[in-house]
């Protein structure tokens, strides 16, 4: 006979914290992938082939698994597949001017995760701890250090930079909210339904500026739909695990990973003042795997 484990389960929390990690290195492919496709592909485009291949992938999971993809909280839905919408519209325009530097740009997407710990308590009544905001001041100056801003950018694709980390701030919020509690929502009706929304916002954009892409982009962007749409899931599911605060600065580390691939992918070589950075942030990502989950703020509550 064998012998039973003697290996204790994994902890919500700690099951939460790996799905954020798979969701950041496929988030890190999606970024990678999608900036090769901009060579010949506009910007709606990406985002537009995003959102379908990500419905895609929904469909699939939901079909294998026989789950329902009908919401059980439409209203809770829409504002999450709106705030989320929102959010990807104005990354993939930031994201796609010239006149506002890529490293500009990282910097102030990744102010997202700051913004969760900032409403975490008001939406979600779950407090955010000192060392908890210390990790987050860290790895934010880590992603800093490895985007290098120039901070010298016009308002327009500055604002809609610090709209998007706003935007998905508050879409993570309610993602939370539905993932938690009593019955949770399934994550592949949350994944299908946003993916709904954002193609047919940025389809719509999409008639106004649409470029053919190359064939070899064609398969970049499919890939990048394919990739968004797995770490769309292993999110969703990470929401229902831990703390909302703590999965955002666990997403920094999608950060380091398309840091990395970069690197090994696009030939970019790195500066010692990146190097630090993703020492910095990786750091924090270990502090925060270890460190012990912080309480509601009121003693067995649930978020709404």
């Amino acid at each position: 006979m064998r012998e039973p484990s003697s290996r204790a389960p994994l902890s919500k929390e700690t099951r939460g914290l790996i799905l954020m990690c798979v969701a950041s290195a496929l988030f890190a492919v999606m970024t990678l992938a999608a900036r090769m496709a901009a060579r010949s592909a506009g910007w709606a485009t990406i985002g537009a082939s995003r959102a379908f291949m990500g419905g895609m992938v929904a469909l699939f999971f939901a079909w294998q698994t026989g789950v329902s993809l009908k919401t059980r909280s439409p209203r809770m839905s829409w504002a999450r597949s709106g705030f989320g919408t929102i959010s990807m519209i104005t990354t993939f325009y930031a994201l796609g001017r010239t006149d506002l530097a890529l490293g500009d740009a990282v910097t102030l997407l990744s102010m997202a995760p700051l913004f969760i710990a900032v409403l975490a308590p008001t939406f979600l009544g779950e407090r955010s701890s000192a060392r908890l905001w210390g990790v987050l001041l860290v790895a934010f100056a880590g992603v800093a250090l490895i985007a290098g801003p120039h901070l010298s950018f016009r308002a327009l694709p500055a604002v809609s930079a610090v709209v998007a980390a706003l935007s998905s701030a508050i879409a993570m919020m309610f993602l939370r909210r539905m993932r938690s509690g009593g019955e949770p929502e399934n994550a592949e009706a949350i994944a299908f339904h946003f993916s709904v929304v954002g193609f047919t916002a940025l389809f719509v954009i999409n008639l106004f500026s649409f470029r053919m892409p190359t064939a070899v982009d064609a398969v970049y962007l499919a890939l990048a739909g394919t990739a968004g749409g797995l770490a769309q899931l292993a999110m969703t599911r990470a929401y229902a695990l831990a703390q909302a605060a703590r999965l955002g600065a666990m997403g920094y580390l999608g950060t380091v990973m398309s840091f990395v691939g970069s690197i090994l992918l696009l030939g970019e070589e790195p500066q010692l003042g990146q190097l630090f950075g993703a020492v910095l942030v990786i750091g924090a990502g270990v502090v925060l795997a270890l460190a012990a989950p912080v309480s509601p703020l009121k003693s067995g509550s649930q978020p709404g």
